[in-house]
């Protein structure tokens, strides 16, 4: 979590095989686990597919992972939640792999230049861009801990410890523009944690992100999500 940073400009070194394997791995377990259908794609000339970018140049990606699912019928925030917390791990796992990654936000995914597959009632939400970096990311501001996490029944400061642990890893989360949309509650039973997604861009993303930083840092035995 501390070593990922976004990077945007890449080069045209490849990824290995052993990379390439390790990834369809974890792919394939977080699409069984989510219901996802997240897809890998790698060494081509442009895995934008010719779709433009909502946010932030873009410079040689010829790796992408697209975050690709459908929506709960009830409610598409599910969807981004999803993809936030199965796509933080993935860009996680890269960077684990000595890769650099950036998330991204493409639009007109519908109509690209043939590098995913969208099956019908599908949508992508985000992708992660992934490669080798011409120059190392940088880390980025965050909000303080205490606006990111609260206690229901008390103040911040006399927080168990595997809470604070886990507001101080959702600092590190990467989030549209930076703006960090999200609040981790402790609820008055001491266990319960309370996650909301806050208003802003993209914030049920930024969420799922959050989430999964949460979780790795305060680990899943210690508390319940509401």
């Amino acid at each position: 979590m501390q070593k990922r940073h976004a990077v945007r400009d890449y080069n045209d070194e490849p990824l290995t095989a052993e990379q390439v394997n390790t990834l369809d791995e974890a792919i394939a377990a977080a699409n069984a686990k989510q219901g996802l259908d997240i897809q890998l794609i790698h060494d081509v000339d442009d895995a934008f597919g010719g779709c433009p970018t909502h946010y932030g140049r873009f410079k040689n990606v010829h790796n992408l992972i697209a975050l690709i699912g459908t929506d709960s019928p009830s409610n598409e925030a599910i969807l981004d939640e999803k993809v936030g917390h199965a796509g933080q791990l993935l860009a996680l796992t890269a960077v684990s792999l000595g890769l650099d990654t950036s998330w991204v936000v493409l639009h007109e995914t519908a109509d690209h230049d043939g590098a995913w597959t969208l099956a019908e009632g599908e949508r992508m939400p985000a992708a992660i861009a992934l490669g080798h970096g011409n120059r190392p990311g940088r880390p980025h501001r965050s909000k303080p801990a205490k606006e990111l996490g609260a206690v229901e029944t008390g103040d911040y400061a006399n927080a168990p410890d595997w809470f604070k642990r886990g507001v101080e890893a959702s600092m590190l989360a990467p989030s549209a523009l930076g703006k960090q949309p999200f609040r981790f509650t402790l609820l008055a039973d001491g266990r319960t944690v309370r996650a909301e997604a806050l208003e802003g861009v993209q914030p049920e993303i930024g969420l799922g992100i959050a989430k999964l930083h949460f979780e790795l840092a305060a680990g899943t035995d210690s508390f319940v999500w509401a």
